[in-house]
């Protein structure tokens, strides 16, 4: 069966993209509606990055329900929950003290979700086709994030922030209704009693050089985070108009759908333990030069090359530590990666802003970069130095025996 042929990977992919664009539509929504009541940049700020935040917490401390409930119920359950809670976000006159509660509960949730979510694509996906299935998905995340972006902006401003929040939580209910409609249930794949914790999964990752390095892989959003972060006052210090702004930004996302597209059509997952090394460096090079950069097209194509190469990390990455996991425990461990991915994205924010006071952001973004290759050798190293990097990743095989022989 072809992938696009794959009923329930098509219902996944449709659910996963009305999550992204509605995630991106309250982000729009919430910076400017914090910004209206506080006229604080700070406060925006940081509920900006309660988006991103508390994921980690969720991811260690929910993720063991992707293995101890049926994913797919845990993922409806999820997307309903979120659906209430973006909703009553959008009651008029909420306390901003409230606010940040619900995004930080509703950020808390996107832990288990992204564990049940990613486990539940190598339930329906063979493993041949998981890591096209992971481009698609990579390449409709970016999408996504376009769409959300752009949808959100312009109903923010034609007509009322607080609409976007009501859009946002339609979309969460439509991506809970796809799910249950289109995927089939599946038993739980670990018992209560059987099944560890996050912190015993974790372990039983660090342990392996193999998996660790992965892990830390995910950490590059720390770095890989800047141009986003800091288009604005990148425009702002060359004296550009605002619109470039936007350009810069969306520029991550139109690359990286070409690249992802590229990259599935001629790279198999064969391939893939040979170039995690390679992919691990690549995305921070582009950034370097962007500091001596005064042409917005160049900046344009070192922030699009940056991204794209950061999501074939991504696909890279994730294709290969579901293949290292035990199906017991990959619904714990896909969601520790993403919590953490999601956590060093929210970091990287900060941390940028911070730098680009002290040094602008220019020489903040490229800083970034050459601290991003820095730490990438580490997981780069540690991967060549693992014995599953002399092989290939075959699917059941590594997953089954490495898991007895790395950890």
């Amino acid at each position: 069966m072809s992938l696009m042929g794959n009923r329930e990977f098509r219902a996944i992919a449709v659910a996963e993209t009305l999550s992204v664009v509605g995630d991106q539509l309250s982000r729009v929504a919430l910076a400017l509606l914090v910004f209206e009541r506080t006229r604080s940049a700070g406060l925006s700020g940081l509920t900006y990055a309660l988006t991103y935040l508390p994921t980690v917490a969720g991811g260690f401390l929910l993720s063991p329900l992707a293995d101890r409930r049926p994913r797919r119920e845990v993922s409806i359950t999820i997307d309903a929950v979120r659906a209430a809670i973006v909703l009553a976000m959008a009651v008029p006159g909420a306390p901003f003290g409230a606010l940040c509660c619900l995004v930080a509960v509703s950020s808390f949730l996107s832990g288990p979700y992204t564990a049940a979510r990613l486990a539940l694509l190598r339930d329906v996906l063979p493993h041949e086709q998981y890591g096209a299935g992971m481009a698609v998905r990579q390449s409709l995340s970016q999408g996504g994030q376009l769409v959300g972006f752009c949808v959100g902006g312009f109903i923010a401003t034609a007509f009322d922030p607080a609409i976007c929040l009501v859009v946002d939580g339609l979309t969460f209910g439509a991506a809970a209704l796809v799910v249950r409609l289109f995927v089939r249930s599946r038993p739980p794949v670990a018992t209560a009693s059987a099944a560890g914790s996050a912190a015993s999964t974790f372990g039983f990752i660090w342990r392996s050089p193999a998996r660790r390095a992965i892990l830390l892989s995910t950490v590059t959003g720390v770095f890989l985070t800047a141009p986003k972060a800091l288009a604005a006052p990148l425009v702002f210090e060359l004296g550009l108009g605002g619109g470039w702004a936007g350009l810069f930004m969306a520029s991550e996302g139109l690359f990286s759908v070409v690249a992802l597209a590229v990259f599935a059509r001629y790279v198999t997952p064969d391939r893939y333990a040979r170039i995690f090394p390679v992919a691990c460096l690549a995305p921070c090079v582009p950034l370097l030069p962007v500091f001596t950069a005064s042409d917005p097209l160049l900046i344009i194509l070192a922030f699009g090359f940056s991204g794209a190469l950061w999501a074939v990390l991504t696909v890279v990455a994730a294709s290969s530590f579901v293949d290292l996991l035990p199906g017991d425990q990959r619904g714990r461990g896909m969601g520790i990666a993403g919590s953490m991915n999601a956590t060093a994205q929210g970091v990287g924010a900060f941390l940028a802003g911070v730098a680009a006071d002290r040094f602008g952001a220019g020489r903040s973004i490229s800083l970034l970069g050459l601290a991003g290759i820095l730490f990438a050798l580490l997981p780069a190293f540690l991967w060549r130095s693992a014995p599953v990097a002399d092989g290939q990743l075959n699917g059941v095989q590594v997953s089954t025996t490495r898991s007895r022989t790395d950890s």
